[in-house]
């Protein structure tokens, strides 16, 4: 903690020497309401007690100059603060229209303000109208915006409106864990949000020792006694201003029926609030000896009055948020809180469409005593704030970034022959990074290569935004893909029979691991990214210079070895009953053509081959266009072989479609047609052959290892 409060000591002088050390931050906090003057009270009388640091400008608009809603601007006063501006922004009315019009006007009037004050930075608070319009002009005439309150979840328009003013705002402080957690999700950057807790909980928490009778009377007479009133505190939800009125109503017939003396206050300037008090005055709410309505309350009186209420009543964030730290019991009515944290003082009536309802209600909290939460604050919000801003470096870029969440991806690792690749592929199938090496021909420095470049990749992934959600492993031989086992491998990779692969990668990395042969690597590669997306039963074959690999979506596929160095050999394959539904060690014949391996016969006038170098299907290919005929031969002889082994799979297999991968793919495939329609039975000989897409199926088939897990029968 010591070393953390240095650390944080050191960069605010390190801010302040790149400010100018004389330069002190001039900080605008624009007012719009009795609600969030509660909020950002705390603040201001925080940065007025450090005038070394700061300058105050305070702005005034909304309804804290409207008579109706008491003239709040006056509490503003008395609190000693010296009002720059006032601004006259509500255009009376009772629906939709006037609040939009509201903002219109405060969108008018705020640049002269803003052009005058020319502040550094701008306090905003929360989610009304009012501030939607102060937080648009600051953006759009480049300064800086500190959000209080942003990513809590609510039930009505103020969502939208709070997280559009999320999006403006540079700055954040939030209140709870949850509304930190969200700002990250809505992709704003980690270090410009403070987790500080409520301003006014530092307020609230050193509040209740005062003396509170005398305020109780003032309010409620002189025979009221605690724990044995209401506050009563219901504004229209916007969204839905006919069905809260009603509810309104029938909220009031309940504390009629209920008989306690109840502290009713005006609404809030919403669109329906005019109905809503017209709807008070029908009930004779105003004369009533059980009920005293007012249009406002100071806020360190209406502490007071809440804390030693006998319940609260209504849909005020109020409820669901300040009087949890005093334990006050609190009936939620209908939707306008939905999604707020609470704790466990509050009774949510989400259907509150009968007076039973809510009476009910009342009956099962009222006069009850709740454990206190603070959930929203600690009491030391005001403090953290304060340090935050000073960390503010001005000379910091205005524009400001969004941190996407990171793309969802996997490592997929290819040991080939040759060579040994791993590489970080997104869920599209976009390879994000790539890295070979040679592979090396000992276990121990080939498992050692893998951990090393495997490590490497997932650091590299935290840079490139990619969240890795396992390893997928592509090898060639026997697999037992359960237990990630390699059980005999092909002779191209020696030392490489009864590996364990999963466990040290796992353990490495603590990430899942998933390993399977190559055949069914391709055709798990198909089915995702390539020709077998949507359909349900295909077979991929890997063509290349040391066979064939058979794959098969919903199969443990095998590789297939030629027999001699003939140019045709039948070969007999044993079947696993996954892959055919066939009985244990049923066989089927498929032809096979082997590589051609003799450099000799292969070279010809235009190439060349150093002495140590293994001839590939590159070569025969090459071979083949530079007017070789042995190796065109060859290339013609294997494709009619493929062929007649791709019958056999169509005879016995009965795919849907073949799908041909490897160099060597696109000079097999009109040989392999061929053969089809000269010899296969007429029910097979519509089943298409087609080539791959996929520039990388080994790579890309490890991947979908991981990126379809939750989905694969197999695992």
């Amino acid at each position: 903690e010591v070393y953390f409060k240095n650390l944080s000591k050191q960069k605010q002088k390190e801010v302040m020497e790149k400010n100018g050390n004389n330069q002190k931050l001039r900080v605008c906090v624009a007012t719009c309401n009795r609600a969030d003057y509660s909020k950002l009270a705390p603040i201001m009388f925080g940065i007025k007690a450090e005038p070394q640091f700061f300058e105050l400008d305070v702005v005034v608009l909304g309804s804290h100059l409207i008579d109706d809603y008491g003239n709040t601007y006056r509490m503003i006063e008395q609190d000693d603060f010296d009002i720059h501006t006032r601004l006259h922004t509500i255009v009376r009315g009772e629906d939709e229209a006037a609040m939009v019009e509201s903002v219109g006007l405060a969108l008018v009037k705020l640049p002269d303000v803003l052009n005058r004050l020319k502040p550094d930075i701008m306090i905003v608070h929360g989610d009304r109208f009012d501030a939607l319009a102060l937080a648009t002009s600051a953006a759009l005439m480049n300064i800086r915006i500190l959000h209080i309150e942003g990513g809590e979840v609510s039930g009505t328009i103020d969502d939208s409106i709070r997280h559009a003013i999320t999006k403006l705002a540079h700055y954040h402080v939030c209140c709870t864990r949850s509304a930190e957690q969200h700002l990250i999700a809505m992709c704003e950057d980690h270090d410009r949000i403070l987790l500080a807790g409520c301003p006014s909980y530092d307020k609230l928490l050193s509040a209740k020792n005062k003396d509170y009778m005398s305020i109780i009377r003032m309010w409620l007479g002189e025979d009221v006694k605690t724990r044995d009133y209401i506050v009563a505190l219901q504004h229209p939800v916007t969204t839905d201003i006919k069905h809260s009125i009603k509810m309104f109503e029938l909220t009031l017939d309940a504390l009629i029926s209920f008989n306690k003396r109840t502290l009713v206050l005006f609404p809030n300037v919403d669109a329906g609030d005019k109905e809503m008090v017209r709807v008070m005055r029908k009930k004779g709410i105003e004369h009533h000896p059980n009920f005293t309505a007012v249009k406002h309350v100071p806020f360190d009186q209406f502490i007071q009055l809440v804390a030693h209420a006998g319940c609260m009543i209504g849909n005020s964030s109020c409820g669901v948020r300040e009087v949890g730290a005093f334990g006050t019991p609190v009936i939620n009515l209908g939707t306008r809180q939905t999604g707020r944290e609470t704790g466990e003082n509050v009774l949510h009536v989400r259907d509150a469409d009968t007076q039973d309802k809510i009476l009910h209600a009342l009956q099962l909290q009222f006069g009850k005593q709740y454990p206190c939460s603070k959930i929203y604050g600690d009491g030391n919000a005001v403090p953290r704030i304060l340090k935050f801003l000073k960390s503010i470096d001005l000379k910091e870029p205005l524009q400001k970034k969004f941190c996407f969440p990171p793309t969802q991806s996997a490592l997929a690792v290819d040991l080939g022959g040759t060579n040994l690749r791993v590489a970080i592929v997104s869920m599209k199938g976009e390879i994000v990074k790539k890295y070979t090496q040679l592979n090396p021909k000992t276990y121990e420095d080939r498992l050692e290569l893998i951990l090393k470049m495997c490590v490497e990749a997932a650091s590299e992934a935290v840079n490139v935004n990619c969240r890795i959600l396992g390893v997928g492993i592509s090898t060639g031989g026997r697999v037992n893909p359960r237990e990630g086992i390699v059980l005999h491998s092909t002779k191209l990779i020696q030392e490489w029979s009864s590996v364990d692969l999963r466990t040290p990668i796992s353990d490495a990395l603590h990430l899942p691991v998933w390993v399977d042969n190559d055949g069914n690597c391709a055709a798990l590669a198909e089915r995702k990214f390539g020709h077998g997306k949507g359909i349900e039963n295909f077979v991929t074959l890997i063509t290349g210079t040391g066979g064939y690999v058979v794959g098969r979506t919903d199969c443990s596929g095998f590789r297939l070895q030629y027999a001699s160095k003939r140019d045709v050999k039948i070969l007999t394959a044993a079947c696993h009953p996954p892959f055919l539904d066939l009985p244990h060690n049923h066989v089927f014949l498929l032809a096979f053509s082997p590589p051609l391996q003799t450099e000799d016969l292969l070279l010809v006038e235009g190439m060349s081959m150093k002495k140590e170098e293994v001839v590939s299907a590159a070569h025969l290919i090459q071979a083949a266009k530079l007017g070789n005929t042995k190796a065109d031969s060859i290339l013609r002889t294997a494709g009619t072989a493929l062929g007649l082994g791709v019958v056999n799979i169509l005879h016995i297999v009965n795919p849907s479609l073949v799908i041909l991968s490897g160099v060597l793919a696109s000079h097999y495939v009109n040989a392999v047609k061929d053969v089809i329609h000269r010899q296969a039975l007429s029910s097979v000989k519509t089943v298409d052959v087609v080539v791959s897409n996929l520039a990388d199926p080994a790579l890309l088939g490890a991947a979908s290892l991981v990126l379809d897990y939750t989905t694969r029968r197999t695992y």
